[in-house]
């Protein structure tokens, strides 16, 4: 087992190639929820995409990738931070019946609704200042294509992404083009590399990747390429909900809503889908957050990312509400 994200560099042919694998850091993003096979297959797409783009980040922060479905799915969102701590979750809509041979369209694009954000979010902004946001279009028949067609419209930069998962491992290949320069820069330039190294990417199957070290699928694909080793990361699972930041939620929603959910209810129950972290606040404690002389500090927005609000209905239907 490892979790593991491998860097190389091909100098003369000005491309970058991402390998991943995440056996235990998947394993723990498993262990709190369980999903429809399908689904679970499309997440580790999507998180293995999440470590494999934020290995590129030129700042200290996170990178979340995030989908509201237009199908069975009705949310579903993979951050992972520079240090490669990772977290993930889904939301299905009540009752769906998720077939194994379901579509990536069926999942998330069924009537032409659905939105793909990629998120970047320095740790370091300034108030007021909003993390960034991409649109992705939910072209194509995977997670894969999608990030490809950003990527290659947005960077403007060849790119291919090939991702592999299922219910004990995620694994996956970002192979890209480094800018020329004008096409300076680059000693004896290899003009064919990216060609060269994109089928040689290709020739990488599920089996393999998915059973393989990253050395073993490193060598076996690029061995006559001689790369550079540019680094070896380890992965971790790390989520970032914290009592302190369910405080600034609670403050941030008032207390006229806080008190009309009291009426209904004796507690305030928050419930984490990361992590299945709770939170439970009951009337005093909720008193004493608003008796404070000093204002909290608004929420935090990497609780939620531009997501749903995570408390919009308070429990009201008897079910505790989630944090994102």
């Amino acid at each position: 087992m490892e979790d593991k994200l491998k860097t190389l560099l091909f100098e003369s042919a000005a491309c970058r190639a991402q390998l991943i694998r995440l056996d235990k850091t998947w394993q723990k993003i498993l262990s709190h929820n369980e999903y429809p096979a399908a689904v679970t297959r499309l997440l580790g797409e999507l998180v293995a995409a999440s470590a494999l783009l934020s290995a590129s980040l030129k700042f200290e922060g996170s990178l979340v990738l995030q989908i509201h479905g237009d199908g069975p799915v009705k949310l579903l969102v993979a951050e992972c931070n520079s240090q490669l701590g990772l977290r993930a979750t889904v939301k299905l809509v009540e009752n769906s019946v998720v077939e194994d041979n379901i579509s990536y369209q069926e999942l998330l694009n069924a009537h032409g609704k659905g939105r793909f954000v990629l998120v970047l979010d320095p740790s370091n902004r300034l108030p007021g200042q909003q993390p960034y946001q991409g649109i992705v279009s939910l072209a194509g028949n995977s997670v894969a294509d999608s990030l490809e067609d950003y990527m290659r419209s947005s960077e403007q930069l060849e790119t291919r992404l090939q991702l592999y998962s299922n219910n004990q491992t995620v694994s996956g290949v970002l192979l890209q083009q480094m800018p020329l320069d004008g096409g300076h820069g680059v000693k004896n330039h290899d003009v064919d590399g990216w060609g060269r190294l994109n089928m040689l990417t290709q020739t990488l199957k599920s089996e393999e990747a998915l059973s393989a070290d990253l050395d073993t699928i490193a060598n076996r694909l690029f061995w006559e390429e001689k790369p550079i080793v540019l680094s070896e990361r380890e992965s971790h699972f790390h989520c970032t909900c914290s009592r302190k930041k369910v405080e600034k939620m609670l403050f941030s929603l008032g207390k006229t809503e806080i008190d009309d959910a009291l009426n209904e209810q004796e507690n305030i129950h928050v419930h984490c889908d990361f992590c299945n972290s709770s939170y439970i606040f009951t009337k005093p404690q909720c008193e004493k957050l608003f008796a404070r002389d000093e204002e909290l500090d608004p929420i935090d927005p990497d609780l939620d990312h531009a997501m749903e609000d995570p408390l919009k209905d308070l429990s009201r239907d008897g079910k505790p509400p989630t944090l994102h």
